[in-house]
């Protein structure tokens, strides 16, 4: 079994805390895709990663072009597909997990066996149950704009059906993996919408104590025991909790917005949970990590749709043969 995770330098103090979380539940391999250069100021060796892949490794036929025109969220989402077929070419993984970096695992990945069902694909949705309809942040429509799963978390199993998906997926990656709302894009995520619809091996989590978020916390309350066992509604166990949007003055556990739906009033265990965590991120000091310029600020960290050059007439036949 592997799981894997990809993130540039600047985020490799979360990504530790999210292998070594894996790691104290027991024997996995982790696996690091650097959506970077390697710089000579990290020692990588230090990392609590088993292997470190470049993209470069993953044989994208638009690589060069991602780097010069997605910006640093839209080139680290574009990887994905591309680690997934790298990492069953290259292994002999019957089932592969992808964890975006700012998830802390709180259970052995052994205990997912039985959210597969026998299925090849598995998912978590953002949501389970509605949301209020009362004009706060957030709302039912945030999913709406950005996708009914949640694409922090993904399972595939080896097999022809996931070939097909990650084909599929990664044929619209190659130039598609864009922020743009008002053209139904959101990076590799909305494309996911259609799964369930297309391939018919899908199985959804619908356990809340997977891939709980600020976003779903209006569905599920977090209460601990005397051993600091974490539960979720008094009937799950928390295996995954998604640190999007952390804020390091612990100030807030959603993005500071108007009219926020949460905060930590009333919510004294989810605090310690956020507390546990930042002491976590504080032992691989994340202010280095941050200072640590994307690409040598050779490519983009942020670039307006508009100053995307189009993708060349050589690969654009190379898609159409697809």
């Amino acid at each position: 079994m592997i799981a894997f995770t990809i993130c540039s330098n600047n985020y490799l103090a979360q990504a530790s805390v999210l292998a070594q979380s894996i790691k104290d539940h027991g024997d996995f391999e982790i696996i690091l895709i650097l959506a970077d250069k390697k710089s000579d100021q990290i020692n990588y060796k230090n990392l609590p990663f088993d292997r470190i892949v470049s993209p470069e490794e993953l044989n994208i036929s638009t690589l060069q072009w991602m780097k010069e025109n997605y910006n640093i969220i839209e080139f680290n989402t574009a990887l994905k597909p591309f680690a997934f077929e790298y990492l069953f070419t290259n292994s002999k993984a019957d089932r592969i997990y992808y964890f975006d970096p700012d998830i802390k695992v709180y259970q052995s990945l052994k205990n997912f066996d039985k959210f597969w069902k026998d299925k090849f694909i598995l998912l978590t949705p953002h949501i389970l149950t509605p949301m209020p309809f009362d004009g706060k942040f957030p709302g039912e429509n945030l999913f709406l704009n950005h996708g009914i799963y949640n694409l922090g978390f993904l399972g595939l199993g080896r097999g022809e059906l996931t070939n097909t998906l990650l084909l599929w997926w990664s044929t619209r990656l190659l130039e598609k993996c864009i922020i743009d709302l008002k053209e139904g894009y959101f990076v590799d995520q909305l494309w996911f919408n259609l799964v369930p619809l297309i391939f018919n091996s899908v199985s959804v989590i619908e356990s809340p104590g997977c891939n709980m978020a600020y976003w779903n916390l209006h569905e599920r309350n977090l209460t601990t025991d005397v051993n600091g066992i974490y539960t979720i509604n008094e009937e799950s166990p928390l295996y995954f909790y998604h640190f999007s949007s952390f804020d390091t003055t612990l100030t807030y556990c959603a993005p500071n917005v108007p009219n926020s739906r949460y905060s930590f009033e009333d919510r004294y265990v989810l605090k310690s949970l956020y507390e546990d965590y930042f002491s976590d991120l504080s032992k691989y000091n994340p202010t280095f990590f941050k200072s640590i310029k994307y690409y040598d600020s050779k490519y983009p960290i942020i670039i307006p749709a508009s100053n995307r050059q189009k993708i060349s007439k050589k690969v654009k036949s190379f898609l159409a043969k697809k």
